[in-house]
């Protein structure tokens, strides 16, 4: 029976993340897209006065994060009680952070003397309440990896935002765009929950200690990682001005939406599938190197080819008018592309419920994580606190997430690293070709300047990533452990299929 479920779990893995990829790439690009819209539409202010409202709900939303789903995802056997006691819990946690951000609203009026801030609140307040609501039994499909439909559940909120979003900023040239998108995306979630996955509501509190047993150490960890990603956003914003501080979030967001599109989708099945092997030591270990460098090998090319197309790109997207967006998707990217690698490293904790080291990493981050960027951000401004970011981000969160891994599941820093090196070398020629067309080509002065500039060096230097990389991997024994052997297993079940299908058709 075991020999058997290898397979059948491999290829469920597979499945949902060919369906959620597919998702996940068409949510980015209408992120990306309504980024770019707004981006014209409205001014560097205005994303940075919502961008301030945006980050206290993130804040509030980690601080009350119970993480429900994720202990739903974890327990093997699931009763009424547990899905009624996760609506319970997620509810009253909704109407928590409901009021709290509203009266928050107040205080960030004050404190940034900005009255706007009250409305931008208040009307973000309704997110947090709409979501607790939400069905709890959407949950079963990322639990049973059936993400076809929770791909098309993202793609109908992102659509909606766009739609809503632009239309308001068509007609108003106003900030309240960026904040009705967002509440109107919240609403189509809420209600597609309840369409796809049937649920009436009823309050309990049967299962509190059985889901918040397992949730606590993961709604302490959240709350570290948004507070060590986010806090320096309160400072930045009253430090650099709200217009400089708005075109750094753009960066931020296009920088985000690039490099995670590829790879978010298989973090999120991860977990599931980490659960279903986790009493096999053995699978698991392999299982992990082999999502490692999968991960590695697509964050890592995306995030340095963002960096090395990020002036061209922006002068085609927003305009040569938006230097600060450049600086910090240059600076940024890589280091987002990079750490994914954390993704499977955060899996495998919940997966065996070694969910109180997640904290103490988180811990140990942000104690190290925010004197470096104040002080970057004190002394040298915008530089400083993007270099702050590279070095604490970059590499003392890789450095303390080796170490996990290690007291995991046993497995060394330089195993951990090793499965990458072909990612680094692929990297490297394709940094080399980018940076030689750059060259070439000269300074960017028109949309066709940029534009050309943007095809060849994506064209050229994912050629050379993807054919360096080949080559490494045929030269040194075709390991199993990587993204090419999942992309030949992949693509030679595609073309099975393909003939067989060809083959009925002409029978018939």
């Amino acid at each position: 029976m075991k020999q058997a479920s290898v397979p059948a779990i491999g290829d469920k893995t597979l499945i949902a993340s060919s369906l959620l990829l597919a998702g996940v790439f068409y949510s980015r690009f209408i992120n990306l897209l309504m980024t770019i819209l707004l981006a014209r539409l409205l001014v560097p202010a205005d994303f940075g006065l919502v961008a301030l409202g945006t980050t206290l709900l993130l804040m509030l939303n980690s601080i009350t994060d119970i993480s429900v789903a994720s202990a739903l995802i974890h327990h093997k056997d699931l009763a009424d009680k547990d899905f009624d006691t996760a609506f319970t819990l997620s509810t009253l946690r909704g109407i928590l952070v409901s009021i709290i951000l509203i009266v928050s609203g107040f205080i960030m009026a004050h404190a940034y003397n900005d009255e706007r801030l009250i409305g931008i609140c208040a009307g973000l307040s309704l997110r947090p309440f709409l979501t607790g609501i939400g069905s709890p039994r959407y949950v079963l499909y990322s639990k049973e990896l059936q993400f076809g439909t929770v791909a098309v559940q993202e793609g109908l909120n992102y659509t909606t935002q766009l739609v809503v979003s632009v239309a308001i900023a068509y007609y108003t040239k106003s900030y309240w765009a960026i904040v009705a998108g967002a509440t109107f995306a919240t609403v189509m979630g809420t209600i597609v929950t309840y369409w796809v996955a049937p649920y009436w509501p009823r309050l309990s509190v049967a299962s509190w200690r059985k889901l918040l047993g397992f949730s606590v150490w993961l709604t302490l960890n959240q709350f570290l990682t948004i507070v060590g990603n986010r806090f320096e956003n309160f400072l930045a914003g009253g430090w650099l001005g709200l217009t400089a501080f708005g075109a750094m979030n753009v960066g931020n967001n296009m920088a985000g939406v690039i490099t995670q599109s590829a790879i978010a989708p298989i973090q999120r099945v991860l977990f599931p599938s980490f659960a279903k092997i986790s009493g096999d030591a053995d699978r698991l270990k392999t299982a992990f190197q082999k999502s490692q460098a999968s991960l590695f090998a697509l964050g890592f090319a995306v995030g340095v080819g963002t960096a090395l197309v990020a002036e061209p790109f922006v002068y085609l997207t927003l305009g040569p008018n938006w230097p600060i967006a450049v600086i910090v998707i240059q600076t940024i990217a890589p280091v987002l592309g990079a750490q994914i690698v954390f993704g499977p490293a955060n899996a495998l904790c919940n997966a065996i419920g070694a969910t109180r080291m997640l904290f103490n990493r988180g811990l140990v981050l942000v104690l190290f994580r925010v004197p470096v960027v104040l002080a970057g951000l004190y002394f040298y401004g915008l530089p400083g606190l993007l270099y702050a970011r590279v070095f604490s981000g970059g590499i003392v969160a890789s450095m303390a997430n080796f170490y996990l891994v290690r007291k995991l599941i046993d497995l060394s820093v330089f195993e951990q690293i090793f499965v990458t090196w072909r990612s680094w070398v692929s990297g490297l020629a394709m940094t080399i070709v980018c940076l030689i067309i750059r060259h070439v080509l000269g300074p960017i002065s028109s949309n066709h300047d940029a534009l050309v500039m943007i095809v060849l060096q994506s064209v050229f230097g994912a050629a050379a990533y993807c054919g360096i990389h080949a080559v490494l991997w045929l030269t040194t024994g075709k390991t199993t452990i990587g993204i090419e052997g999942e992309a030949v297993k992949f693509l030679t079940k595609a073309i099975s299929a393909l003939r067989r299908k060809r083959q009925r058709a002409r029978s018939a």
